[in-house]
């Protein structure tokens, strides 16, 4: 099967947003505490590098066109369906 599967998220709050990226934030830097507290380089390095890829992510997220307005969602949803429906009949 090769479905493409496809994510719309139709409301996600500024505050959502926010606290998604602060629950990632704090478990990054707690990592790399950890590391500092129990004197572990290799821990030190893996929350180095987890928070790397974590502002790469955010980066590139930010530049995608993903983003749709609620009408557009709206939209790509009906086409969803549509294309659902089509399928199985």
């Amino acid at each position: 099967m090769t479905d493409k599967i496809e994510v719309v998220i139709v409301n996600e709050s500024l505050a959502t947003s926010l606290a998604k990226d602060a629950g990632t934030l704090v478990v990054l830097v707690s990592m790399a505490g950890i590391g500092v507290l129990l004197e572990s380089t290799a821990l030190q390095w893996v929350g180095a590098i987890l928070g790397f890829i974590w502002l790469l992510s955010r980066a590139t997220s930010a530049f995608s066109k993903s983003r749709m307005t609620i009408a557009q969602a709206r939209k790509r949803l009906d086409e969803i369906e549509a294309a659902s429906k089509e399928a199985l009949n």
